[in-house]
């Protein structure tokens, strides 16, 4: 058994300016507030809400008229922007992605603050403060477009430059390998970076770096595939990062169930099936699961909403993999288990057998063996216990070479059994003071690799990953703030 704690991080981040990025899922909302004649505007009260949670952030502009809104959750924001003798901005429908810093310049106008001027039809932001060049995969399209593993980091190949590094095998959530082998503008295969909520998500055992824990798509808030121009706080690789942000609740209650299935009544066999005469191996996928996420409540005692939320996700698939199963093998004929290899004298002498007990030394050195006769073995030579193993092995099923060989093909499968569980607790203490918590555990076995149907040839895999993710955001004033972040990432995979 192998153990291989991934990585403990530890990040604090202290500035008197807007933070960095680094491998954060979550984005900014930075800009500068005029008034109209160009004058920027010092100590002006700004806030974006997430319209989902109705949770706000608060800054106020410096003396050169910008402002900060740094560590928001992937959303979609309303920014208000309020100063006595102006009146009230409003900006609707900021869309605030992973790993974004979304600039947005406010100009306000003289008036009431009673008053309001309410921008809602601009055109939609772009991210202009960053040279990164990337692809965000929405919660639309992980929700939408067709997964025929189930398996939403299938979908790094929607980034422009990304090339499929391997086969075109199975990419589910239990396999480390497939979903991890990608390139990206000509960086080499496998030289990718994964994180979840600003954790590493990356596993090596000393081979080729690898996704740890790919989560249930139901759990995937967004996801970012950054493929170049990283900036200070992502030096671990010379591909693509790529970026997760998991799902949070909201206000209202949202949930869902799904069950997905594949039969091999659909299939038809394979050419090496037909030969042998063997039926469709009964290959059956069922992927099914249930997520949801509210408000935290407790009838009398405490309402949650705008403050405190909770989002669950549980999913399974048990799955059978022919492409796994299916092989050919060569076993004993019926006759050599009792001892008689007459029928390889037909190909030629060099398949004679000679009897090992009838050594005996020879000229120059050299040693001499008599053949047996007619190439078989006497009963009374053949071993008992040798002879209970030949019999271990299943009789031929397919014609082979003539001296034997590839005899025997079996259509069996790989059995796979997978369940995963991921939650997520966000509590925010004020405008100024939020964080949450983040967990997950996943659990594979694979049972393979029996060649003849028994128990005799085999082997069972099992894989488990932990995970756990705590961060705080705490604003001491619009120039000083504090983010806490600690995740660790376990694998074992005995």
């Amino acid at each position: 058994m192998s153990r291989n704690t991934l990585l403990g991080v530890l990040v604090i981040l202290l500035g008197l300016a807007a933070p960095l990025a680094a491998q954060d899922a979550r984005g900014s909302i930075v800009g500068r507030i005029t008034d109209a004649s160009g004058a920027v505007v010092p100590g002006a009260d700004v806030r974006a809400v997430n319209v989902a949670t109705g949770v706000a952030a608060a800054s106020k502009t410096n003396q050169a008229g910008n402002y900060t809104l740094p560590y928001l959750v992937p959303g979609i924001y309303t920014v208000t922007a309020e100063m006595a003798g102006f009146k009230r901005f409003v900006r609707e429908n900021v869309q605030v992605r992973v790993n974004d810093t979304v600039q947005l310049d406010i100009p306000m106008e003289l008036g009431e603050v009673t008053e309001a001027v309410q921008v809602t039809a601009e055109t939609p932001l772009l991210t202009t403060t960053e040279a990164s060049l990337g692809q965000v995969v929405d919660e639309r399209r992980v929700n939408e477009l067709p997964l025929f593993a189930g398996n939403a980091m299938d979908l790094v190949h929607l980034a422009p430059g990304t090339v499929n590094g391997t086969d075109m095998r199975l990419r589910k959530a239990p396999f480390n390998a497939a979903p991890s082998q990608f390139s990206t503008d000509g960086g080499g295969n496998n030289n990718n970076e994964f994180t979840i909520d600003g954790v590493s998500n990356t596993f090596s055992d000393g081979t080729a770096p690898r996704v740890a824990f790919s989560p249930p798509a139901a759990a995937i808030a967004e996801f970012r595939m950054q493929t170049s121009a990283f900036d200070a706080g992502v030096g671990h690789t010379q591909g693509s990062l790529v970026n997760v942000s998991t799902k949070g609740g909201t206000n209202e209650l949202h949930g869902s169930v799904w069950w997905w299935l594949r039969h091999s009544k659909l299939d038809a066999p394979t050419v090496f099936q037909n030969r042998s005469g063997q039926k469709l191996p009964i290959y059956q996928d069922n992927r099914y699961g249930v997520s949801a996420g509210a408000p935290v409540y407790i009838p009398g005692v405490y309402n949650g909403k705008n403050k405190t939320f909770w989002h669950f996700t549980w999913e399974a698939n048990k799955f059978g993999d022919p492409n796994v199963g299916a092989s050919t093998s060569t076993v004993p004929r019926e006759a050599w288990r009792n001892g008689d290899f007459s029928d390889l004298l037909a190909l030629g002498s060099n398949y004679q057998l000679y009897d090992p007990a009838t050594i005996a030394p020879a000229a120059n050195g050299r040693y001499s063996r008599q053949p047996l006769p007619g190439n078989v073995l006497p009963a009374s030579r053949i071993n008992t216990v040798g002879k209970n193993l030949m019999n271990l092995f299943p009789l031929p099923n397919a014609p082979g070479t003539d001296d034997g060989r590839n005899n025997f093909f079996l259509s069996g499968k790989a059995l796979e059994d997978y369940w995963t569980t991921i939650g997520r607790v966000d509590h925010a203490f004020s405008e100024s003071h939020r964080m949450f918590v983040r967990f997950h555990r996943d659990f594979w076995e694979e049972d393979k690799n029996r060649n003849f149907g028994d128990d005799v040839m085999g082997i069972i895999l099992n894989r488990v990953n932990r995970g756990l993710a705590m961060d705080q955001v705490y604003v001491f004033s619009p120039s000083f703030l504090f983010n806490f972040r600690y995740g660790i990432t376990q694998q074992e995979f005995p």
